[in-house]
């Protein structure tokens, strides 16, 4: 996407597209039967845009042709409280969910997203997630439990 196109998560249980030199969004995306928490662009894709949902799903979307969904994932118990891609995997998505865990989950799998691995450090909802962009497999997640762990993802949260 260009610089000035972003995507907006919605309570309205859409995902709408914006160009910042428009007064009005550019697409809107029917994109869950429940709201829209969260959406992060593929960094290897521009066109790829996953979202996750009060549904407990994760979806992903190719903005070009938004009719249906590339895949969805059953990825939680609970919704699902942000997505984010890998900086350094084009098919490595993690997911962070109110059931207190984060998954990475391979998205070029054949047969659709693959969970690679579920950590359940936090002891209350999970809230926020974020992969460095400068050191590969580098996590943190933040939680209602006032902690935040930072881990590689080949290793254990509580082992920091």
């Amino acid at each position: 996407m260009a610089a000035d196109v972003f995507a907006s998560a919605s309570g309205d249980c859409s995902v709408k597209l914006w160009d910042v030199r428009q007064p009005f969004s550019s697409l809107t995306i029917h994109a869950h039967a429940y709201e829209v928490l969260c959406c992060d662009w593929s960094k290897y894709n521009d066109a790829v845009l996953a979202t996750g949902s009060v549904d407990k799903s994760v979806r992903l979307w190719d903005v070009r042709n938004p009719s249906q969904p590339l895949q969805v994932v059953p990825a939680h118990a609970y919704a699902v409280r942000r997505v984010k891609w890998s900086p350094w995997h084009a098919n490595t998505l993690y997911s962070c969910s109110y059931d207190m865990s984060c998954a990475a989950w391979d998205t070029g799998a054949p047969q659709g997203a693959q969970l690679v691995r579920r950590w359940e450090a936090h002891s209350e909802f999970c809230v926020g997630l974020d992969a460095s962009s400068l050191v590969d497999g580098l996590l943190a997640t933040a939680g209602w439990d006032e902690l935040v762990h930072v881990w590689h993802q080949s290793g254990d949260p509580r082992d920091g």
